[in-house]
């Protein structure tokens, strides 16, 4: 035998010992007792045997505290051969921070490039999520990209979703963002395809196509994504990218509740409350309302107020019906603005306040509520409220009426005799340049009551 190969034969040795050193202690009993989840004497060299072992006696129900030492030295001992596995494990260890090992970004960015340089592509997620969180000192978004950039080229949809949305939101590069987008959505990532489907529905980023929208919206439906299936279900009642289907809305409608999307709750309620395509249940319609309510959907407790409020199907209870107004109200919903102004101008639960009427009433017409624009349109021309004013009262009536709103359209042209040409003229600009700004909706005289649109 060589010089050379002795030399290489003791240095294997060496490092056999060494690894025989490291291996947690009372491995060699256990290795030796008769119990199934003892492994053979050679498979502990095995990086991967290692890290099983760890997560092992991590994940053992009623884990003694020797068991939890044990199990983070396997850990340690499988990410020192390099297991991406363990490194990853170690990662969220350090973020975290984990029996004695204490929190420490630095030492979980360090273990997540090692994981993510073996192909670990969680450690790649997580790693990313870390250096783009602002106002740290390991804030780094050009590392995040490079990493981002390595992950969606393996094909990883979660990764590839996320750097479509780093494109759009960090660099506004829309054209590699929607590249990434479809990427992700086309192997099967739910949240790329709900976004492509808003995105054809809105016209954003992409020509409007309500069938493209349909598309996407249902593969996501089908994935279990709750706020498609929701979405699925209001084109199927409407009609719209696809053939209106009343039974299957209420198909989706029930998927997409029993996930507790508060926008399909209010809706399946208000279907059971009224007996719309399903037989009227009015305890199931206002179970669902109520848990629709609950989650702050401020349609479901607009409509919850208002039968409080006439005492339909619940005992009339106008403080409790004022509660619930004012809390759609106070998240700009600009039904239970109108009915706030209902209220105090009826000193209906409340102190009678014309004052008040007249701040609700404002705020809901801002919001094109075309019944409060009509209102606050005749608050001002008989200073009922607030100071009068023709002209202004001219424009809420013009506006509203522009919208098909009745009682403006009633009141328009007499109102409008009270002034000048010029003044006329002057209106006419303002009432169409709202219009271009607001966007005239495709229904006049939709009031903002009913089904409630996804933010």
């Amino acid at each position: 035998m060589t010089y050379k190969n002795k030399f290489r034969r003791k240095a294997k040795m060496f490092g056999l010992a060494a690894t025989l050193l490291s291996l947690p202690a009372g491995y060699c009993q256990s290795a030796s007792a008769s119990t199934p989840s003892a492994p053979e004497l050679g498979s502990v060299y095995q990086p991967s045997e290692q890290y099983r072992l760890g997560m092992q006696l991590l994940n053992r129900q009623g884990k003694s505290r020797h068991d939890v030492e044990q199990g983070i030295r396997w850990l340690q001992l499988a990410a020192a051969f390099r297991n991406p596995d363990a490194l990853f494990q170690l990662g969220m260890f350090h973020e975290n921070g984990f029996d004695n090992i204490e929190k420490d970004v630095r030492k979980a960015i360090r273990f997540y490039e090692q994981a993510a340089n073996l192909g670990n592509r969680e450690a790649i997620y997580n790693l990313t999520a870390l250096l783009l969180k602002k106002n740290n000192d390991h804030y780094d978004p050009a590392t995040a990209l490079y990493w981002l950039q390595r992950g969606a080229h393996w094909g990883d949809a979660n990764i590839q979703f996320s750097l479509a949305m780093f494109y759009r939101d960090r660099q506004q590069d829309n054209r590699k963002s929607l590249k990434w987008l479809f990427e992700s959505a086309w192997n099967g990532h739910k949240s790329a395809q709900y976004v492509l489907g808003t995105y054809f529905l809105q016209g954003r980023y992409l020509p409007r196509n309500l069938q493209k929208s349909f598309q996407w919206f249902e593969m996501a439906a089908k994935a279990g994504d709750a706020m498609s299936q929701y979405d699925v279900a209001l084109m199927y009642e409407t009609g719209e990218g696809t053939s209106a289907n009343q039974n299957m809305a209420v198909y989706w409608y029930e998927q997409a509740a029993s996930q507790g999307e508060s926008g399909a709750l209010f809706n399946l309620g208000r279907k059971y409350l009224l007996g719309e395509s399903i037989p009227q249940n009015i305890d199931k319609g206002l179970h669902l309302m109520e848990q629709s309510a609950r989650q702050g959907n401020p349609a479901a407790q607009t409509m919850l107020a208002s039968h409080l409020r006439i005492g339909q199907y619940l005992t009339r209870d106008a403080r409790k019906a004022y509660q619930l107004y004012l809390s759609a109200a106070e998240n700009n919903y600009p039904e239970a603005q109108y009915q706030l102004s209902l209220m105090f101008a009826k000193g209906d639960g409340v102190p009678k306040s014309e004052i008040q009427s007249v701040r609700w009433i404002s705020k809901a017409a801002r919001l094109n509520h075309t019944k409060a624009q009509y209102g606050l349109g005749a608050y001002l021309a008989n200073g009922v409220g607030i100071e009068k004013n023709l002209l202004e009262a001219a424009y809420w009536i013009c506006l509203a009426a522009a919208q098909g709103q009745k009682h403006a359209l009633d009141t328009r042209d007499s109102l409008l005799q009270m002034l000048t040409q010029k003044e006329r003229e002057d209106i006419n600009r303002r009432v169409d340049s709202t219009m271009m700004e607001t966007g005239h909706p495709d229904r006049p005289g939709v009031d903002a009551s009913g089904t409630v649109p996804h933010p």
